[in-house]
């Protein structure tokens, strides 16, 4: 039995040319770019950003993201980034799932998360 959660963050993509996601919890995420007009880089993090006593942090707050590779879905082929319309797949990753562009705009940005029990 498994549970899953889609979520649309084309317009948080398009406005700042980037996405942050707290993924924690969830056991892969899939991510599909429709049409991005150049490289779209993927990212993670765990840190949080917390302020001991103050903030537990979360994805606005997140920092010290590092490249991470998924799995392209239309090839089977690893990666960190994708040029063009594809599905990729996280597995086992940090916290924080960030996907970014310089100038860079899609059509859709669209993330599935998958837990399973």
């Amino acid at each position: 039995m498994s549970i899953s959660l889609m979520l649309d963050v084309t317009a948080d993509f398009n406005d700042g040319n980037s996405a942050t996601l707290d993924i924690g919890g969830y056991d892969f995420a899939v991510v599909h770019l429709v049409s991005p007009s150049g490289t779209v880089n993927f990212l993670h993090s765990n840190d949080s950003g917390d302020i001991t006593g103050v903030s537990d942090g979360n994805a606005v707050s997140a920092t010290n993201f590092i490249a991470v590779s998924g799995i392209v879905m239309s090839t089977g082929a690893a990666a960190t980034s994708l040029a063009a319309s594809n599905l990729i797949k996280f597995t086992g990753i940090g916290r924080f799932l960030q996907f970014s562009g310089s100038g860079v705009t899609v059509t859709k940005a669209l993330v599935r998360l998958y837990k399973y029990f």
